[in-house]
C-alpha cells in the first residue's frame, strides 16, 4: 500500500466532531527541529525515527488552549486511511 503523503498546510476534516485541522510543522520527536523531507525519509528508514505533526484545530467543541495538538505521522496516516479524518491536499 502506498503511503499517504502529508505536507505543511494540508487540511484535515474531522466530520464526527465537526473540526478542521491544518498541518503546521513536521519534526523528529527526539530532535525538535524541522527536517528536510528528503533527508527525513532516509533517516526514518535507517533509524526508526518518530515523526510528529503539529496540527492547528478549529471547531465548536475545542477549548481555546487545545488548538495545537501533536500527532505521530503514522497515527495521522492511519486516521486518514481508515476514514476517521478526511485529507484535502493544499496545492
Amino acid at each position: 500500500m502506498k503511503k499517504t503523503l502529508l505536507n505543511i498546510s494540508d487540511i484535515l476534516i474531522d466530520p464526527v466532531n465537526k473540526e478542521i485541522g491544518v498541518l503546521l510543522r513536521r519534526y523528529n520527536l527526539y530532535d525538535f527541529f524541522p527536517y528536510n523531507a528528503d533527508i527525513l525519509e532516509i533517516e526514518e528508514e535507517i533509524t526508526g525515527t518518530t515523526i510528529v505533526w503539529d496540527i492547528f484545530w478549529c471547531g465548536p467543541k475545542l477549548w481555546p488552549n487545545d488548538q495545537i495538538q501533536s500527532y505521530t505521522e503514522e497515527g495521522v496516516r492511519l486516521l486518514i486511511e481508515t476514514g476517521v479524518l478526511e485529507l484535502y491536499k493544499n496545492i
